[in-house]
């Protein structure tokens, strides 16, 4: 890989690998996290991954003895998160990456994030597009982390204001605006609104 960090190009191809085998499964997935907000916003570089896949109770075998060669997988917390829509990690054991897995939850918001989901290419040198949330609701998800944290985290507070700022007038106000009232976050994302538009 040359002298680029690993979260330009390593961490990507380690994605790919785990997305290629969703993709071969038909488990749609979405990746978040700072991935996405750097996508958004201001690049952040991590040392692991978020991203949330549908429900796939019927392909958790198929789905554990694929990934099982290249991953670290946990087959009983793999299925514990998908009875009570939790979250669970593999970790590429060559590079001990790590993927946060979150089981789509069934409500209207995680709907709307699978349908509004977005493909981008993440790096120039790998020829391959990536299903990416949405700028609005990577800004919704920062704000839900934000809030279960005790709204005290100044990375994910940072995370949303990049966004807000890069993408600007890209965005969907309507939806970001309704959507934060659903889920009682209007009061911090206009909390964010007024320090970055200020």
């Amino acid at each position: 890989m040359g002298s680029k960090p690993m979260a330009e190009t390593e961490e990507y191809l380690v994605l790919k690998q785990l997305t290629d085998t969703l993709d071969d499964l038909k488990i749609n997935y979405a990746i978040g996290g700072s991935i996405a907000s750097s996508v958004y916003g201001k690049v952040r570089f991590t040392q692991d991954a978020d991203i949330t896949v549908a429900a796939f109770a019927d392909k958790t075998e198929q789905l554990y003895n694929l990934l099982n060669e290249n991953f670290y997988i946990s087959n009983n917390a793999m299925c514990q998160a998908i009875s009570n829509h939790g979250s669970f990690n593999v970790i590429h054991l060559e590079s001990a990456f790590k993927i946060d897995i979150f089981i789509q939850k069934d409500d209207d918001f995680h709907r709307q994030l699978f349908l509004r989901r977005k493909k981008v290419r993440l790096d120039e040198s790998i020829e391959h597009l990536f299903d990416i949330v949405s700028a609005e609701d990577i800004i919704l998800l920062k704000l839900q982390w934000y809030q279960s944290a005790g709204c005290i985290s100044e990375r994910q507070w940072s995370d949303i204001l990049g966004v807000l700022t890069i993408q600007s007038r890209a965005l969907d106000m309507k939806y970001l605006k309704s959507s934060s009232e659903k889920l009682g976050l209007s009061g911090i994302l206009q909390k964010a609104i007024d320090q970055v538009y200020k």
